[in-house]
């Protein structure tokens, strides 16, 4: 798998009921892959500023995403040491979806202007996404 800003991956946990898809941000100087959450809830959407800090993914914009989908950007940063990644990746926990390097911009932003976002991750995002 190649690993850009803008990779979507389905991320098969070891703790029964955490699989989900991860949007990639891409590898920070400490070779870590970051990432966010990508879920299907729409509770947030209910809270602010929750429902300011996701992008919605449409319905059918990847085969996987048979309905409306956000990327979480409120949320902390998955950061995974890169030989982890690869190791999980070759092994079968991690399966590429697809590519949505569109949505970079509109992260940046919403992370630049974060009210939930902490600060450590808030750099680590915008260092990899400018």
């Amino acid at each position: 798998m190649t690993v850009e800003t803008g990779t979507v991956a389905y991320w098969r946990e070891f703790v029964a009921g955490q699989d989900k898809f991860v949007y990639i941000l891409g590898i920070n100087a400490a070779n870590e892959v970051l990432s966010f959450t990508i879920s299907s809830q729409t509770k947030y959407l209910a809270m602010q500023p929750h429902a300011s800090e996701m992008v919605e993914i449409a319905k059918g914009t990847l085969d996987c995403f048979g309905k409306t989908c956000y990327i979480q950007c409120f949320y902390e940063v998955r950061r995974t040491p890169i030989a982890e990644f690869v190791d999980l990746d070759r092994r079968g926990y991690i399966c590429y979806r697809g590519s949505l390097p569109q949505f970079s911009s509109v992260i940046r932003k919403i992370v630049s202007e974060s009210m939930l976002l902490e600060g450590y991750d808030q750099d680590a995002v915008l260092e990899v996404l400018n």
